[in-house]
């Protein structure tokens, strides 16, 4: 195997497309579920961009019973949610929080403090862009894009240096 290979985890929407439907989804709702108390508008669109996934995965024939009960019970979470809370900052809301995250997990790699939990940091803030995606029918304008896109080189980047016991370099 080639030592260039990284984890799924820090794989970009194109590395998921041969994925399930519920597989793609399932990072973006862990973090919903995470979120929830905290950031609830936040939860709410990683619910939302849960959503379209599941719903092009069945609209491409990957319906299975199980993404079909995840799509009900993602849909009765997300409906709920847009008749309690407050979305006219939605997304005002959502993109400043994937732009924190990412700017946290920058500053502390530019500062030389990565670490295996910066892996994570960087994976989240891609995740949190990605989902940035549904304000722009499904593509991230130029700005954001960059960021997703450097946020996953940097995951994956320190994964392979942890893996490797090498020190992890600040860009």
């Amino acid at each position: 195997k080639p030592s260039h290979r990284f984890p799924p985890s820090c794989a970009g929407p194109s590395a998921m497309s041969t994925m399930t439907a519920i597989k793609k989804v399932e990072p973006f709702l862990a973090r919903a579920e995470e979120l929830t108390a905290q950031e609830p508008v936040v939860a709410h669109y990683l619910r939302v961009y849960s959503l379209n996934i599941l719903i092009k995965g069945k609209q491409a024939g990957e319906s299975t019973p199980e993404s079909d009960a995840k799509l009900m019970d993602v849909l009765g979470k997300a409906e709920y949610a847009k008749k309690t809370l407050d979305l006219s900052q939605g997304q005002e809301t959502m993109e400043s929080f994937a732009l924190r995250v990412f700017d946290g997990a920058d500053a502390k790699d530019r500062a030389g403090q990565a670490d295996a939990t910066s892996k994570k940091q960087f994976y989240v803030a891609g995740q949190m862009l990605d989902a940035c995606a549904q304000f722009y029918d499904g593509e991230l304008p130029p700005d954001l894009m960059e960021k997703a896109k450097y946020a996953k080189f940097r995951c994956m980047q320190i994964h392979d240096c942890v893996r490797r016991g090498v020190p992890i370099d600040p860009p």
